[in-house]
């Protein structure tokens, strides 16, 4: 138990150094996954719907996401805090680059750390992050993704219940913090490393 202790402990301090403002290991029943939240995706429908492989349609939804779930006890969640200016602005895209670099980052860790069959799963679609200057999604035309290491798919798409996540962690739900108003109203975005056992 202590080992175990240590080695989820290690992959939280890994999370922050990598560029999450929180993190913590939650049990997977806290996961609760909605076909009405992915049904948002379609209806009102995503300007990224259809776009990247990472996205609905091409994704198994909240189904393949709850059989995935069955295989873990435990799960990674992590929050990036930023500026709200920078989650509407020009920055937005850059913002969820760093959201979708660091579940990557943490979930090789967590392989590292004996979580052979780790997943992980960024808010948002990898489209406008990655490749934005791109016509279309290599990995839906030729099968290759051209950031295989930096991607993961939305979980939006999966229909997770985010704020419940956000909840069971203890953090605030809400979307902008009034917390300090010297700087400034704070948003956040959120990642998810599906933890099965070895």
């Amino acid at each position: 138990m202590q080992e175990q202790e240590k080695t989820h402990n290690t992959l939280i301090t890994f999370a922050l150094q990598s560029g999450a403002t929180k993190a913590a290991i939650l049990p997977a029943g806290s996961v609760r996954v909605e076909n009405r939240l992915a049904s948002f995706c379609h209806s009102p429908k995503c300007p990224y719907w259809g776009q990247s492989a990472s996205c609905p349609p091409h994704v198994s939804g909240p189904s393949g996401f709850r059989e995935m779930l069955k295989t873990c006890s435990i799960v990674l969640v992590i929050r990036l805090e930023i500026d709200s200016s920078s989650l509407h602005g020009e920055e937005r895209p850059f913002v969820m680059r760093l959201l979708h670099e660091t579940v990557a980052k943490t979930e090789q860790k967590a392989a590292e750390l004996g979580f052979s069959g780790a997943r992980g799963f960024a808010g948002g679609s990898c489209k406008p992050s990655f490749c934005g200057d791109k016509e279309n999604c290599r990995a839906i035309e030729k099968g290759s993704c051209r950031f295989p290491e930096q991607t993961r798919p939305s979980l939006s798409g999966y229909g997770v219940n985010v704020g419940n996540l956000m909840k069971d962690a203890g953090w605030s739900t809400d979307l902008f913090n009034h917390e300090d108003d010297q700087k400034g109203r704070l948003a956040w975005v959120a990642g998810l490393i599906l933890l099965p056992e070895s």
